[in-house]
Order: C-alpha cells, then sequence, then structure tokens
C-alpha cells in the first residue's frame, strides 16, 4: 500500500537513497464486481508489507488503494478476486480485528508468493517510473503512458500510470503546514520516543487526481490525451508524461530516526466504502492482538528464522473507524526497538488524536 517511491535529488530530498530510505505510497486500482487487479507496487528484495482496502461492490465504483511498503523495486500481483475471505491460516498467526458490529473491519494474511511473471513485469516498471520521477520537481504529480510491448498488454484496462515526486520536509512544523494545507490526516508528534531518536523528515502524498479511474471522463480524457501525443511523436520516443495539478493529500508520513535506526508513522484515509483493510505478513512472523487506550491494534514481529518483510522488525497499526484512517508504525530490519516501544509511540498517536 503504496507501494506506492524514490529518491532523485541530493540536497533536501532524502528520496535518493534507495535501499536505506525510500518509502513510497502508490495509487492502485481494482475491479470491484470482477476481480482486484493490482498494477504494481513498490517492494524491496522481494515482498514487502501490502495494505488491501475492500469495499462492497457497487456497480461503476472504483475503490482506491494505498500501500506504503520501503522501496527497491515493484511487484505485480494480477488477480485476487475482490472479498475472497483469507480463511485456513493458524490462528495463532493471523489476526482479525472486530468492530463493535462483530465484523472483521482488519485482518492479516500471507504475503503472495512473487512470480517470474511479476518480477518481469515491475522491474520494467519501476525502470520507467523513475525516468518519470527524474523529470518532476519536488511536489509534481503526473499521469504517463510508456510504449512498451512488455507491459502494454498488462496495462490494457488502465494504459496511463501515475507517479509522484514528494517534497520531503526536514521539520515537524514545515510536515504540518503541509498537512494542514493539503488537508491530509492529521498527525501528532509522538513524546516518548526511544532514546536518541529525533525527526528526520516527512511528507504528503496527494489524492489522486482521478479516483475513479477507468470509469471517470477525465481519466479517459486523459488517455485519449496522450494517445493524441503518442501518434503525433517522432519514431523511437516512448514516453509520454502530462502534469497534473493536485492540492488534496490523504496519505501522511513522518520518520524519526537515530542513526542507520528509524520509526516510520503513517496514516493513511481510506474510502467510505470501503469494509474490511488487509495487512499482509511472512507465513513465520508473530501476529497477535493488542489493546491499547480502549483501541484494537495488530502488532506484527518478523521471525528470526526468515526474511523479514523491509518495512522492518516491528510493526503496530489500528484503524480509526469514526475519522477513516488506518495508522502504522514500523522500524527498520535491523532495529533495536521492542514491542513495548512501539505501544508508547501509539499511546502518544492516540492520546493526541481528537475525541
Amino acid at each position: 500500500m503504496r507501494e506506492l517511491q524514490d529518491r532523485n535529488q541530493e540536497q533536501g530530498l532524502k528520496y535518493t537513497d534507495l535501499k536505506d530510505k525510500g518509502l513510497k505510497n502508490m495509487d492502485m486500482l481494482t475491479e470491484p464486481e470482477n476481480a482486484l487487479k493490482i498494477q504494481a507496487f513498490d517492494v524491496s528484495d522481494k515482498v514487502m508489507e501490502q495494505v488491501y482496502q475492500k469495499a462492497k461492490p457497487k456497480k461503476g465504483l472504483i475503490v482506491k488503494m494505498r500501500l506504503q511498503p520501503r522501496i527497491t523495486a515493484p511487484i505485480l500481483i494480477l488477480l485476487f478476486v475482490l472479498g475472497a475471505s483469507v480463511t485456513g491460516y493458524a490462528a495463532s498467526q493471523y489476526l482479525e480485528l472486530r468492530n463493535g458490529k462483530g465484523d472483521v473491519v482488519l485482518n492479516t494474511a500471507k504475503t503472495p508468493t512473487e512470480t517470474d511473471a511479476s518480477q518481469t513485469y515491475t522491474t520494467t516498471y519501476t525502470q520507467w517510473n523513475e525516468k518519470v520521477r527524474d523529470r518532476l520537481q519536488p511536489g509534481e504529480y503526473a499521469a504517463y503512458y510508456v510504449k512498451d510491448d512488455s507491459m502494454n498488454p498488462r496495462n490494457s484496462s488502465n494504459p496511463v500510470l501515475f507517479a509522484y515526486k514528494p517534497t520531503e520536509l526536514s521539520s515537524f512544523s514545515s510536515l504540518q503546514d503541509e498537512i494542514k494545507r493539503t488537508e491530509a490526516p492529521l498527525l501528532h508528534s509522538p513524546t516518548h520516543l526511544p532514546d536518541g531518536y529525533r525527526f528526520d523528515f516527512g511528507y504528503v502524498y496527494p489524492v489522486a487526481a482521478y479516483p475513479g479511474m477507468m470509469n471517470k471522463e477525465e481519466y479517459r480524457a486523459l488517455t485519449d490525451k496522450l494517445m493524441q501525443q503518442v501518434k503525433a511523436a517522432p519514431k523511437g520516443e516512448n514516453l509520454f508524461i502530462q502534469k497534473l495539478s493536485w492540492d488534496k493529500s490523504d496519505f501522511t508520513f513522518a520518520r524519526y530516526a537515530r542513526g542507520n535506526d528509524y520509526v516510520n508513522i503513517t496514516v493513511t484515509k481510506y474510502a467510505p466504502e470501503v469494509t474490511k483493510t488487509t495487512v499482509m505478513q511472512n507465513e513465520q512472523d508473530s501476529a497477535e492482538e493488542l489493546m491499547i487506550k480502549g483501541t484494537k491494534a495488530y502488532y506484527i514481529r518478523a521471525s528470526e528464522t526468515s526474511t523479514p518483510l523491509e518495512v522492518g522488525k516491528n510493526r503496530l497499526g489500528w484503524l480509526d473507524e469514526k475519522r477513516r484512517l488506518h495508522y502504522n508504525i514500523s522500524d527498520n530490519q535491523d532495529s533495536p526497538l521492542s514491542k513495548e516501544d512501539l505501544v508508547k509511540i501509539a499511546e502518544d498517536l492516540l492520546n493526541g488524536s481528537p475525541q
């Protein structure tokens, strides 16, 4: 979830260091009446944390999804049947968090296996997406079309892709100003951070310019405009970009660091029609339900016997159903932090949330 997005400037942008600090958010498309088709999302090495948001099927409804993984290369998952239940897993490993009505609003599930086809696609996708971001200034969001025989068949239903280069803000006050300006999810700075951890950087991510995507006239018009550029372009030109204006955000990110160790905090708005969020984990990871300040939360710790997900050794998150927000706290793979450290941060965030 949202990938999603890479560091391209040495000064002012920490997005340049892909292996150590990259974290991206990508816009995904779903087809509720048939199947869930995820174009691509960013992962490190093999598979990263993925967050699926499922909605009640409605005619003509396209649900937007966010992924917040650490970046190195994207992975493509072609088809998952929308609404398919995730069952058959050991109760001690996989969670189901229910609301007051007894409905499952969040669960964890086994991370899908990457295939050869997905590896090929996402390697190509990453190369093109990086080329687009190289042409953008910090804060710019763009739609683009690629003439690539290995990609186009897979993108036939939604040929126009999107890229964003964040403006990474080095002070928390600057991040708060940007949150206010773009109406991004509000984030309070935690006061009980582990010793030595300080605010490193943060950013917001734009609401998709065309959230309805394939069913929106704007998306079709945008596609037609880019296709006209394709027809008029000289032979050998393969990348076509259209910058988009934006002023609203639905994702806030903040990183607190001490040397090479860090804690990431993300807050994501989800649409009213979303009924369940699925968080992916490795099969060997341990997961448990916590109660923090009266709020049900999930905690996932990477197994020492398997390669941990790139989102880190520890993950802790919860839903604010009233405000339709998904909070997630994660650290790095070699993090010295414990579950108790993340719980203290969560308590601060929950104490700071409006009642």
